[in-house]
């Protein structure tokens, strides 16, 4: 009786190395007809073509073909599908050579179509990407957006402690996205981006003059209620007026100028008429005098 020895460990592994080689085989072999290529913008693609076989150009999910470019478009037949995604190419002639360019939103590819009658069709052509490049560093911080980053945030208050009552005039590109005051300060803040200008107070008597603030997180908090603030960058200014409860007279800018107006006008009227010595009405037209209010001419 013959005795065969059992396989050892290294006889199994071969064994099992010689079959797992012997089913893949023809699976890799029809792999040969989907291509995978590493992505080059100075590189040229050839795609091998055959008459009758179609092949597809796939590109990446996040770009979209803007144009196709081919050499002889009498030779190839090159057709994009509806979403911009694919590129459909086969050739007309066993024997055909001509270059196409596709451009996306993205990047630009260079082929080379080329069709042999012996050489086999390609199903498949698909890329592979490098990783794309780290998104570029925000921009610096101005010293004021610095300042702002350091610091706190808005006044803790309800709603109903604040009060948006401030009137903006002058050049809009000075004025603040937002400006309130909670009674004890006034808050303003400029869009993010946006270097803030010149913040100054006003007297009608002094002029401008330099105004001490500080930084509150997105905010620049001026301390105390000045009736009014002006915003100065170059030639361009702006005025921030407080409403008629922070004006020392309880009238607003505006309230005083038609109020002046209206003064000017009682003063006309309390000019007093000629004396009639007859007792005759003054002369037609001119209204009859005001009573008597103790008030000067």
């Amino acid at each position: 009786m013959t005795v065969f020895p059992l396989p050892n460990a290294f006889h199994r592994i071969a064994l099992l190395a010689a079959l797992t080689c012997g089913l893949t085989a023809p699976a890799q072999a029809r792999e040969t007809r989907i291509m995978e290529r590493f992505y080059d913008p100075a590189r040229v693609f050839t795609v091998h073509g055959h008459t009758g076989i179609e092949t597809t150009i796939t590109f990446r999910a996040d770009e979209h073909i803007e144009n196709i470019a081919v050499g002889d478009s009498t030779e190839w037949q090159v057709t994009p599908n509806k979403r911009a995604s694919l590129v459909f190419v086969k050739p007309m002639k066993p024997a055909s050579h001509t270059n196409m360019t596709v451009i996306t939103d993205r990047r630009t590819y260079l082929f080379d179509l080329v069709a042999r009658p012996r050489e086999p069709g390609v199903y498949l052509l698909q890329f592979s990407y490098p990783p794309d490049p780290p998104p570029p560093p925000p921009p610096a911080l101005t010293p004021v957006e610095a300042e702002v980053a350091q610091a706190g945030g808005p006044p803790e208050k309800s709603p109903a402690d604040l009060h948006f009552d401030w009137l903006m005039t002058g050049y809009r590109s000075l004025w603040p996205a937002r400006v309130f005051d909670d009674g004890q300060a006034v808050w303003l803040s400029w869009p993010k981006g946006v270097e803030p200008p010149a913040i100054l107070s006003h007297d009608a008597t002094a002029g401008d003059g330099p105004l001490n603030y500080r930084i509150d997180g997105d905010y620049i908090v001026i301390d105390g209620l000045p009736a009014h603030i002006t915003l100065r960058k170059g030639k361009q200014t702006a005025t921030l007026s407080a409403s008629a409860r922070l004006q020392p007279d309880g009238r607003t800018p505006s309230d005083r100028k038609h109020k002046s107006a209206r003064d000017e006008q009682g003063r006309e009227w309390a000019k007093p008429f000629p004396v009639q010595t007859d007792g005759a009405l003054p002369p037609a037209g001119e209204a009859p005098p005001p009573a008597d209010t103790g008030t000067k001419p």
